[in-house]
């Protein structure tokens, strides 16, 4: 049996307010799909085209069949349409064309098996590129994309005996910023086959930890019933070369189109113990309850949870195998299109852990209203409320958003418990969020507790927005930069810390960029050659170039701008995150 259950990772903020080299977006001609699109069309000598021609990097090669999209950015995008975005495919010299383009703000990128996914622009793979600035009629030729073959790691998995272990979890993983820390961050993986071996493919250059675990296939009540006492013992998570813990692990470096081969890996037998529990639920309906144990500490941005049971009849659950550490028991129950959950913090020692209470509820119900400032009366029609929890980047249930209604109310159901950041996307352009409380509670500094009942949201909107602009020169060659990745940091220490108040973009192929809608406060602006994403908000990162951002002191309705210059990579460690 295989259980459904929604597991949200929201180590970032929402793709609209903090740019990356993201998955895939959806045509512009894709039914169903809505677009940000101009109020009236543009005349046919306004509209703008796009040229160019993929290559591949290791030979020089032209690429066809290599899949190009260009994607608004200038566009106010919502939770639930998505900014124009346009798409072709390259011939077989490898060249590209699109026509009839709509002037504003674009991010081009690309795509072809057996090669890394690349942004226009960007200076290495998973790095954000450069935005496009098409003016009015411009014709953009000679864009050029060298694209990098992936690499492969295979393997075989083995337990103590030599033998192969089938249904084996394999993955590779890298340090990431997330929230401000470093954590160890799935990056690409596959599971081993009858004869133990595992081939994990479409990999991008870079170092990696390889690691493994055992995934056992019965989900049901298990009880041991051997004629002979077995030792409490099982496979846990192994890296390479064959330890329990990353901190003794070695890396795989992967070059580009690289074939790491023979990355042979033993499981580990350690001491392991049973937790115990019961589940309990108030929720109606036919009820399917599944029970995980999720680590807290290390693997917490992985994509699969450990030792997921079913609880027996009476609701009561034994999660076998496992090691000693600190872990999230969840139990989820899918019924239709909602899903709800209950969970509760467990430490993990040399014993079994009993009595662990799991209370399945119906969520809570938020609600709120949306008030704005000064005499006009926005439209918000596309404006979404949405909650990102601040549990370490990890949601469980179903994404909690809302449409902001004509009376400017909005309510979110069956809201799990937890403490989230309220977020609102999709809002008029020049308005900002000016403050969120819950009667006495500051919703913005504290986050919104759905640990008990919770007063009806008050949420005032602001049309006195500020915004900055500005271009990136390199102080060495005293041209403009293209590409660079411009950071806006609040300087408040409530703000500093919730990633919702940074702002990113990337200078255009002419080194300019612009912020819109910017909340007033205490700022510095900072232009980097090459910046892994979110590493802005880690201070041991920011402390080497603290005095190489620009302040900016930010009133309603203020419009500032501002010239900065370029942080080589070298003097950041902007290319370090392995």
């Amino acid at each position: 049996m295989r259980a459904c259950f929604c597991l949200v990772l929201l180590s970032m903020t929402a793709a609209a307010q903090v740019g990356g080299n993201g998955g895939p977006v959806p045509n512009q001609n894709s039914p169903g799909t809505r677009a940000s699109r101009p109020a009236t069309p543009s005349a046919p000598e306004d509209l703008c085209t796009v040229q160019g021609q993929v290559m591949n990097a290791a030979t020089g090669e032209p690429l066809k069949k290599a899949n190009l999209t260009l994607q608004r950015t200038d566009a106010t995008p919502d939770m639930m349409s998505m900014p124009v975005s346009y798409s072709t495919t390259s011939d077989a010299a490898g060249k590209f064309a699109m026509k009839d383009i709509e002037a504003g703000k674009y991010r081009l990128s690309v795509n072809r098996n057996g090669f890394v996914t690349t942004a226009y622009g960007a200076r290495a793979p998973n790095r954000p590129g450069t935005t496009l600035t098409l003016l009015k009629g411009q014709s953009a030729k000679d864009i050029v994309f060298k694209l990098t073959p992936h690499g492969v790691v295979t393997g075989r998995i083995l337990d103590e005996d030599g033998e192969a272990i089938s249904n084996v979890r394999v993955q590779l993983m890298n340090y990431r910023y997330q929230q401000g820390r470093k954590q160890l961050a799935y990056a690409s993986g596959a599971s081993s086959d009858d004869l133990g071996q595992y081939r994990i493919f479409g990999v991008a250059p870079g170092k990696y930890y390889l690691s493994a675990t055992f995934n056992p296939q019965s989900f049901g009540p298990v009880q041991d019933r051997s004629a002979a006492p077995q030792p409490e013992e099982d496979y846990v998570p192994t890296y390479y070369p064959g330890t329990t813990e990353v901190a003794t692990a070695a890396q795989l470096e992967v070059a580009p189109g690289g074939q790491v081969q023979g990355i042979d890996l033993k499981l580990t037998k350690a001491h392991t113990v049973h937790v115990k529990g019961h589940v309990a639920y108030t929720v109606p309906g036919k009820q399917r309850v599944m029970v995980y144990v999720f680590p807290r500490s290390g693997g917490m941005s992985g994509p699969i949870p450990l030792r997921p049971t079913q609880p027996d009849a009476k609701g009561d659950f034994d999660l076998r195998g496992v090691a000693p550490g600190s872990y999230l028991v969840t139990a989820i129950i899918n019924e239709g299109q909602k899903i709800y959950q209950g969970r509760s913090n467990v430490e993990v020692g040399n014993t079994n852990v009993e009595n662990v209470s799991l209370m399945i509820g119906s969520g809570m119900e938020v609600t709120g209203q949306v008030t704005t400032e000064g005499p006009d009366t926005p439209d918000l029609s596309s404006a979404r409320v949405f909650l990102q929890t601040r549990d370490n980047g990890i949601m469980f249930g179903a994404f909690s958003q809302a449409r902001v209604e004509d009376g400017h109310s909005f309510k979110l159901p069956d809201v799990s418990a937890g403490v989230f950041t309220v977020i609102l996307n999709g809002l008029p352009s020049g308005y900002y969020v000016k403050s969120i409380r819950s009667e006495q509670t500051d919703v913005m500094v504290n986050g919104l507790n759905t640990e008990s009942p919770v007063a009806p949201l008050q949420v005032v909107l602001s049309p006195n927005a500020a915004q900055v602009s500005g271009t990136v020169q390199n102080h060495e060659t005293g041209n403009a930069a293209p590409g660079a990745t411009v950071v806006l940091v609040p300087q408040e220490k409530e703000r500093k810390e919730l990633q919702n108040h940074y702002k990113q973009v990337s200078s255009d192929q002419n080194g300019s960029f612009t912020f819109k809608d910017v909340m007033p406060g205490e700022y510095k602006v900072y232009a980097w050659e090459d910046l892994e994403s979110g590493a802005y908000m880690d201070p041991d990162f920011m402390k080497p170039v603290e005095g190489k951002g620009e302040s900016l002191s930010l009133r309603e309705k203020d419009q500032k701008a501002v010239q900065l210059t370029l942080i080589a990579a070298e003097s950041s460690g902007g290319k370090r995150g392995n």
